[in-house]
């Protein structure tokens, strides 16, 4: 039996000038680092990956969440 989806808030913080926070749930997700032109996606578990926007790293960020819950 498939589950109901559910809304979900997701906040995304600036920490600095280039590097934003996204948070579900009071759970970091990760960060993006906007300062060079292909951005860095780092997880929480500390890898990190390149996406060439916004939002394309913010939908990395969560699909990984939405993985691993």
């Amino acid at each position: 039996m498939a589950r109901k989806n559910k809304p979900v808030a997701v906040e995304i913080n600036e920490l600095d000038d280039s590097i934003s926070e996204v948070i579900i749930n009071k759970v970091t997700l990760g960060t993006v680092d906007e300062k060079d032109s292909p951005l860095v996606v780092t997880f929480a578990d500390g890898h990190t990956k390149i996406a060439d926007s916004f939002d394309n790293a913010v939908a990395s960020l969560l699909a990984e969440y939405n993985l691993h819950h």
